[in-house]
């Protein structure tokens, strides 16, 4: 390591016997390396350790729901979510149901509009905007034959708040429907998704 390292503040060994990538890059180079310089190393290794590390969990993200029938007389159901909370779902009275909760897909339609929303208002928090409200309308057409899945979805955003800038508002939204919000995104493999907005002052 002296070799390597002339006349310059020596290097916690312990650091150095884990990481010979900085003596073996110094190595190639033929050049010194400074206890600043190994930390800024050090640095770049463990940034980039980190970004794969949440990769992986990105890629490994699990959800766990468990639904239940709450008996005869009715086709209500109660779902479990993985974060401890309950939400009921019910179906028509000409399916069999007593109309006493949201259907299923009405679940569906507002988890869209929920995580969207959700995105807007961090985007714009995280842009200084002063935001105060923000209201996201769900329009959806269905397929006529089972499965009836979504064949097209419109979202109008009602955002309000004081001298919001339009451009902000129409960038928040894009960013979400374009990369961030991955209900409406994987909704889109069936349905066509349009959006339009408005801002109003408060």
């Amino acid at each position: 390591m002296s070799a390597i390292i002339k006349n310059k503040v020596s290097i916690n060994s312990t650091i150095i016997s884990k990481y010979p990538h900085i003596i073996a890059a110094h190595q190639r180079t033929g050049t010194t390396a400074t206890q600043s310089e190994a930390k800024d190393y050090l640095i770049g290794v463990s940034a980039r350790i980190l970004r794969q590390i949440a990769e992986l969990k990105i890629g490994k993200i699990e959800m766990e729901c468990t639904v239940q029938w709450l008996g005869e007389g009715g086709m209500a159901f109660a779902a479990r979510s993985g974060s401890g909370h309950i939400v009921v779902m019910d179906g028509a009275p000409e399916g069999g149901g007593n109309n006493l909760a949201p259907r299923p897909m009405e679940l569906i339609l507002a988890g869209a509009g929920g995580c969207t929303a959700y995105d807007v208002v961090m985007i714009l928090n995280k842009s200084r905007q002063d935001i105060s409200g923000c209201e996201v309308q769900l329009k959806a057409d269905r397929a006529e034959t089972d499965p009836k899945v979504f064949t097209r979805i419109h979202f109008h955003f009602i955002v309000k708040g004081r001298a919001l800038k339009a451009e902000a508002v129409g960038r928040a939204i894009n960013l979400s429907a374009e990369k961030y919000c991955s209900a409406s995104i994987m909704l889109g493999k069936t349905a066509t998704i349009t959006h339009d907005w408005e801002i109003v002052e408060t």
